[in-house]
């Protein structure tokens, strides 16, 4: 089973959840989510583990406190499955076109940047 875990500290290592997790089974696969650039935490991550241990670490580490912060944990599948559900209530088309300025077939680049008057120097 794929684990989603979130809200982690961004001290938290690779390492370090790992044997946090560990203590529920084996981890098949761990990655904690980090920026491209800086390489600092995201603050969340993927975890995979065989279904009756991922179970058993979801009852236990889910809303449990580590370094001030109450972590998430979840089935991955059930989460994407209450977002695709939360998406279609909302009813939103599926890509949305973002739109600047006032009026998009105006020359000038839609910077949304009206001018007014005659020439450029009065």
């Amino acid at each position: 089973m794929k684990l989603s875990i979130g809200n982690l500290p961004q001290t938290l290592t690779d390492d370090a959840l790992e044997k946090l997790l560990s203590v529920y089974g084996k981890v098949e696969h761990l990655q904690i989510k980090r920026d491209k650039l800086t390489k600092v935490s995201l603050g969340y991550g993927t975890a995979e583990m065989a279904d009756a241990d991922a179970e058993k670490a979801i009852a236990s580490l889910n809303g449990k406190e580590l370094e001030g912060k109450k972590i998430v944990v979840v089935n991955q599948e059930e989460l994407t499955k209450a977002q695709n559900e939360a998406q279609k209530k909302k009813g939103s088309p599926a890509v949305a076109k973002p739109t600047f300025g006032r009026n998009q077939t105006s020359g000038g680049g839609n910077t949304g940047v009206q001018r007014r008057g005659g020439s450029r120097g009065s």
